[in-house]
């Protein structure tokens, strides 16, 4: 669910870039502005002035090349931003040849290659995620096991001493049960603080992404894995350790 949300953000955040010829007239750039405005495939647009392209530039080598050319070679343009579900070859492809066809555009510019990583590695990538999911499930599952099964052989002598003199399975299970879903709450605090740590660096310096748009995906995750490990512990812990006290005293050493 996170890893599609950053991946359609990252798709959102493509431009194509539309330069116009330099004989453009404001008739043709107004009705060429309202056509964007109006299509539903669009979710922003800029609208780019050759002077400001020549200041960002300029910013960007770090000095004024108008001065060393004498004149601004750069065109007007708009960087066109459109929903996710067009980011794809089959739908830019179409989008570009109706841009090229009106008799004011230059020249349509777009980072074709990224779109065709974007796209084909998503699949990848979500198979990936759930087979990593899955591998760290299981890991869990038999350090939780080896856990308990440690901490109750260190205390077996004392747990099977209550049950000589008569104390109930309840009343022996019922601080272990506590004490290893205690520490499966904890366990799963500080993961989800380390994981959401590593999201906001990777949101904010790699992918650029505000973090609080997908902070509804990340509740939803993190509670789902906070219950799931309590669930697991609480389980795993009642079943071995009721085993354990059902087990006979001679096989204690």
């Amino acid at each position: 669910m996170n890893s599609e949300k950053i991946i359609n953000d990252l798709k959102e955040k493509i431009p194509v870039v539309v330069f116009l010829e330099d004989n453009i007239t404001l008739i043709e750039l107004t009705q060429f502005e309202k056509k964007l405005k109006i299509d539903e495939r669009i979710k922003s647009f800029d609208f780019i002035t050759n002077g400001e392209a020549a200041e960002n530039l300029s910013q960007d080598i770090g000095e004024d090349f108008l001065e060393f050319l004498g004149y601004n070679p750069l065109l007007d343009s708009f960087n066109i931003f459109f929903e996710s579900e067009f980011i794809n070859s089959f739908s830019i492809d179409e989008i570009v040849n109706k841009f090229n066809n009106e008799d004011f555009v230059s020249e349509v510019t777009y980072d074709a290659p990224l779109i065709f990583l974007i796209n084909s590695n998503f699949e990848k990538i979500k198979n990936i995620t759930i087979i990593l999911g899955i591998v760290f499930m299981l890991i869990s599952l038999i350090l939780i096991n080896n856990t308990i099964r440690l901490s109750l052989y260190s205390n077996r002598l004392n747990i099977k001493t209550m049950q000589l003199v008569g104390a109930k399975k309840s009343f022996i299970m019922r601080p272990i049960i506590k004490r290893q879903v205690f520490f499966a709450f904890t366990a799963s605090i500080i993961s989800s603080l380390t994981i959401l740590s590593i999201l906001f660096y990777l949101t904010n310096n790699v992918f650029e992404i505000n973090i609080y748009q997908i902070q509804n995906s990340l509740l939803i995750s993190f509670s789902a894995s906070l219950l799931f490990s309590l669930f697991i512990s609480f389980v795993s812990t009642t079943f071995i350790t009721n085993k354990f006290l059902n087990s006979k005293i001679d096989k204690l050493y």
